[in-house]
C-alpha cells in the first residue's frame, strides 16, 4: 500500500514538473511568473492580474502550477517546489529565446518564493529575469541566494510582516520550504543572506498598507490595491515600457515604491 502511495506521487510530481505556463498574446509586451503558495490555497493569481493591469502592465501574467495535494504540510515536504522551480527555469529560458529583449519578473508567494528562487539557481548561462518579488516567503531567513542573485538584473524584494500568523505558528512546526524547522522564514523578519547584498530589499510591513488592503496577513500582499500600488513598482519600469514597445532594454534607476521603506 505504501509503495502504491509513493507510486502515485512520484506521477503527480512528474506530472506537476511537466506543466509550465503557456505563452500568450501578451507575452510579447513582456512576461510576470507567478509562483503560488502551497496545498493549492492560493491559485489566486487574480489579485496579481487585476494589480498589475490598473498600474498600466501590458505583459503577460502566466500562474506557475508546481503543487500536487491540497495539504499545504504535502506540498512542503514532497520536494516538488524544487521540481516545479527547475520547470520554471526551463520555461523563463524558452520565453528568453522566443522574445529577445523583453522584460522577465518573478512574484512568489509563501512556499512558492522558493519555486522562485530555485528557478533562478537552475538557470542556464546567458538567462536571466529583471526584478524578484517575494511575499509572505517561508524560505529561511538566512537562505543563501548569491547563486540566485547571479541571474536577476535587478533586486530580489522581499516583503515581510510579524503579523503573519502562518509563518509564526504552522510553518515553524512543518519547517520552511527549504527545510529548516523551529526558525523564523524571510516572511516574517526580513531575508538575510549568509553574505549580505544591497540587491536584496527588506520591506517591512506598516500600517500605510491597510489602505491597500494588506494588514500583514500571509496572502494579503496578492490583493490587488496592494499590487497596483507598491508591487507594479517593482514590475513596471521604464526598461519594461520600452521592451513593451519592442525597444532594446537598457539599465535605468530602479522607481522607488510608495512608502514601504527598506530596511
Amino acid at each position: 500500500m505504501r509503495r502504491g502511495c509513493l507510486s502515485v506521487c512520484t506521477l503527480l510530481l512528474v506530472v506537476s514538473a511537466g506543466c509550465g505556463p503557456a505563452f500568450g498574446p501578451k507575452a510579447k509586451n513582456g512576461i510576470t511568473f507567478y509562483c503560488p503558495g502551497a496545498g493549492n490555497f492560493d491559485f489566486g493569481d487574480l489579485g496579481v492580474r487585476e494589480g498589475l493591469k490598473a498600474a498600466g502592465y501590458q505583459g503577460q501574467v502566466a500562474s506557475v502550477l508546481w503543487t500536487v495535494s491540497f495539504n499545504p504540510a504535502i506540498d512542503q515536504r514532497l520536494g516538488n517546489a524544487r521540481l516545479g522551480g527547475l520547470q520554471l527555469a526551463r520555461t523563463i529560458e524558452k520565453y528568453r529565446d522566443q522574445f529577445p529583449g523583453r522584460s522577465v519578473n518573478l512574484i512568489g508567494l509563501s512556499a512558492g518564493t522558493g519555486v522562485a528562487i530555485w528557478a533562478l539557481e537552475n538557470l542556464k548561462a546567458g538567462y536571466s529575469v529583471d526584478n524578484v518579488v517575494l511575499l509572505g516567503s517561508s524560505l529561511w531567513h538566512r537562505y543563501d541566494v548569491a547563486k540566485a542573485l547571479e541571474r536577476v538584473n535587478g533586486k530580489i524584494y522581499n516583503y515581510y510582516s510579524s503579523n503573519d500568523f502562518v509563518l509564526a505558528g504552522p510553518m515553524k512546526v512543518f519547517g520552511t520550504i527549504d527545510g529548516v524547522f523551529g526558525e523564523d522564514g524571510a516572511g516574517a523578519v526580513g531575508l538575510h543572506p549568509p553574505k549580505s547584498s544591497d540587491r536584496v530589499v527588506n520591506i517591512r510591513w506598516e500600517p500605510a498598507f491597510e489602505r491597500y488592503g494588506n494588514f500583514g496577513n500571509h496572502t494579503d500582499g496578492v490583493r490587488a490595491p496592494f499590487v497596483k500600488a507598491y508591487l507594479s513598482k517593482h514590475i513596471i519600469s521604464r526598461a519594461t515600457e520600452r521592451a513593451q514597445r519592442g525597444e532594446t532594454l537598457a539599465k535605468l534607476p530602479e522607481q522607488a515604491p510608495p512608502g514601504g521603506r527598506p530596511d
